[in-house]
């Protein structure tokens, strides 16, 4: 298999993600927010794939934490990995969402969890450094 296929359209769904993020900010609109949580998650979800084809392991997320992750990333940037994962999961089963102001509102089995903006910017730029981090010696 080859890792520079998911390494690619990891960094594809970044910059969708970004540029939703982008016109969040000038239009204020619940769409983007979501948007901005379902191309970061299939850039952290892609990534993954990407190191764990590179490396040669077999395995799911939690071989990617203990065997790879730590090879290349750090703990906050691998922490926040897996939290992009775990809110794109949580907002695609949640029955009640909303926006308030710079706050993204979420009824998760039956308690309301709360994703601020800057919250999930800080997930999408650990994407971007994890992304960075990916030394993978691809040349254009």
């Amino acid at each position: 298999m080859n890792y520079e296929a998911d390494f690619y359209e990891a960094r594809w769904h970044l910059d969708v993600a970004n540029r939703m993020f982008k016109s969040y900010n000038s239009y204020s609109d619940k769409r983007f927010l979501v948007g901005v949580i379902k191309e970061g998650a299939k850039a952290a979800g892609n990534l993954v794939r990407s190191f764990l084809i590179r490396e040669g392991v077999k395995g799911d997320l939690k071989t990617f934490l203990k065997k790879v992750a730590p090879k290349y990333l750090d703990e906050i940037t691998t922490r926040n990995l897996i939290k992009i994962l775990e809110v794109e999961r949580a907002q695609r089963i949640s029955r009640v969402e909303f926006v308030r102001k710079d706050k993204i509102i979420l009824l998760i089995e039956g308690k309301y969890q709360i994703l601020t903006v800057a919250r999930l910017k800080e997930f999408i730029d650990s994407v971007e450094i994890a992304i960075k981090d990916f030394s993978a010696g691809i040349k254009r």
